[in-house]
């Protein structure tokens, strides 16, 4: 019973929904067919299991002896009631989730609905008209305003139609306009973010995308009139881009910092997520520009600070790594350090062994030198492919620095790696940093030591590799070779 979906989202309630549903679970509009006693009942163990409150486990025999004191066990009975439960405990969460504070704007646009179906029009038009005064009132606007706005333009317009007096525009103009700001908003925010998943994973570009991607005309007047509409042009402009620029990340920066005041909190914390993510692309293309690598860590000091970084409390393991990455990239070991511990329990996904911590241990210590305690600390594999193919080429790096005679058979087994599984899981940006990364160590590994002229064309190599990973790491070891 605990693998059931049931059981997996009652695990998910804190003590305050518990309170709730228990309440609503007596309530017989929403809990009334035959097994109403016994799914109140099976709630509370649940419940009880959930808090600590109880021994008892949850194998079906056991709990249908509670639910079902004194009657013969029978299968599939209580899956019937499990079914009841879940269905109670779902309508109790979407009810909760129905009346939050920052649903107001949809309760009271559905209510006007209900006061039209029951004959109420005047009030209908009351509740419409204050909606849209309201609306007006808000600023910073964000992307849910224009779908509240199209929603409501074109219930008035329905209004106006059903009560044509045969004059005026039957609010057709503010529909469209509505309808226009929100389409091109959408549409660039979500070819946004297709564009920017295509350059980190492995995707074709369906027919309808191109199709989109070749039609990038917007009037002037949505740039104008609309700062969000502007800036995800703006970032639409940079992700078409096949390689970009460090001068490119100025521009969105100086975008944000100019209007950032009044941009909403939502829309803000994504487009820094964006402009940290260009300037990742910008730094493992030109990886010798130390100075996009700084703009970089002090992007992710100042996001961390401001909550941007989190998710309900919560870190992404890729946010993690990209934090300790970009720290330990710019010398700052302590920082990273400090950063690394204070942030271990907040990672999403961390497994009991703390494999994720582990790896980010593992890229601190080879940042401080520590080579053999780096290979010690590194996982022997993670399910996700970041940490996966990072570990692998840190191994490989620590490998390098302790002149293992092992690197050679290491590197081998990378390079087949690569070969196997890249078509199903590495974009080509991927998969050719990857390849050119074990190109260019495998040259290094048989170039002579103390060779000035291996060095100049080395390091002549690494630099013509835009797209090669650890770039800035195979430049310095391309340097040293004529200091042996």
């Amino acid at each position: 019973m605990e693998q059931s979906n049931f059981f997996e989202l009652v695990k998910t309630l804190d003590s305050d929904k518990i309170q709730q549903i228990r309440q609503f679970s007596t309530i017989s509009f929403f809990n009334h067919g035959r097994y109403r006693t016994q799914v109140i009942a099976l709630l509370e163990l649940c419940f009880k299991h959930v808090l600590g409150q109880t021994r008892q486990t949850l194998e079906k025999k056991s709990v249908y002896a509670s639910i079902f004191p004194k009657q013969e066990y029978r299968e599939g009975k209580l899956e019937q009631v499990m079914a009841a439960a879940h269905k109670v405990l779902r309508n109790g969460l979407q009810v909760m989730y129905y009346f939050r504070e920052e649903n107001e704007f949809y309760q009271a646009f559905d209510f006007a609905g209900i006061a039209s179906s029951n004959g109420m029009d005047t009030q209908q038009q009351q509740l419409l008209t204050r909606l849209k005064k309201s609306q007006n009132e808000v600023f910073p606007k964000n992307e849910a305003h224009y779908l509240k706005q199209l929603l409501l333009e074109d219930a008035i317009h329905d209004i106006e139609s059903l009560h044509n007096q045969v004059r005026g525009d039957l609010n057709i103009p503010n529909v469209l306009q509505a309808l226009d700001q929100h389409y091109h908003l959408t549409r660039f925010s979500r070819l946004n973010r297709f564009l920017l998943q295509q350059k980190a994973a492995s995707l074709n570009t369906p027919e309808v995308i191109q199709r989109m991607l070749a039609e990038t005309k917007i009037p002037e007047r949505y740039l104008s009139e609309s700062l969000l509409i502007r800036i995800n042009y703006e970032i639409f402009k940079l992700l078409r881009k096949p390689i970009l620029e460090p001068s490119d990340i100025q521009v969105l920066f100086d975008l944000l910092l100019q209007h950032e005041t009044i941009i909403d909190p939502i829309s803000l914390r994504e487009f820094y997520t964006y402009l940290r993510s260009l300037c990742v692309l910008v730094s493992n293309t030109f990886f010798d520009n130390e100075e996009i690598r700084l703009t970089l860590f002090e992007l992710y000091k100042d996001n961390l600070s401001r909550g941007y970084l989190h998710i309900e409390g919560k870190m992404t393991s890729a946010t993690y790594l990209a934090v300790s990455v970009s720290a330990i990239r710019v010398k700052q070991l302590d920082w990273a350090l400090h950063f690394i511990e204070s942030h271990k329990h907040e990672i999403i996904g961390e497994n009991e062994t703390q494999d994720i911590y582990r790896f980010n241990m593992a890229i601190y210590l080879f940042g401080a030198g520590r080579f053999a305690e780096c290979l010690d600390s590194i996982p022997a594999t993670s399910p996700l492919v970041d940490y996966l193919l990072n570990g692998k080429r840190l191994e490989l790096k620590a490998m390098y620095e302790l002149r293992s005679d092992l690197l050679p058979y290491k590197l081998d087994a990378f390079k087949m790696f690569l070969s196997r599984t890249s078509p199903k899981l590495l974009s080509e940006i991927q998969k050719r940093g990857n390849q050119d990364f074990a190109n260019l160590l495998l040259q290094l590994i048989q170039s002579p030591p103390d060779s000035a002229d291996r060095a100049q064309r080395m390091t002549h190599r690494v630099q013509e590799k835009k797209q090669t990973l650890e770039g800035r790491w195979l430049l310095e070891k391309a340097k040293a070779l004529k200091k042996g």
